[in-house]
């Protein structure tokens, strides 16, 4: 006959089944504390990287923010004026003209 586990005995009174009890709870809350940890520090680090790495249009450059291909525009023409004149450069401002 094959057994499984601990069964209690005559020595197996109800503060040791208290004492089983009260440290299953505790490793159930450990491990929950644990993973509730885990994801608000990669929630924390994802924000921080998301803060970092957006960017926020001015004001003046609302267009940005409304229209994806004045985006694409913007992007190409600074990236075609620094290989032209082999210079950094800073976008301002952008305006669409009809």
């Amino acid at each position: 006959m094959l057994t499984f586990g601990v069964y209690p005995t005559e020595n197996f009174g109800l503060l040791d089944a208290l004492l089983i009890s009260i440290l299953a709870i505790v490793i159930v809350f450990a491990v929950l504390a644990l993973i509730i940890g885990t994801t608000t520090g990669i929630q924390a680090a994802n924000d921080k990287i998301n803060y970092l790495t957006k960017i926020n249009p001015q004001e003046e450059n609302k267009i940005l923010e409304e229209d994806k291909d004045a985006v694409v525009a913007t992007l190409v023409a600074t990236i075609d004026y620094n290989r032209e004149f082999k210079t950094d450069c800073k976008v301002t401002s952008v305006e669409r003209i009809d």
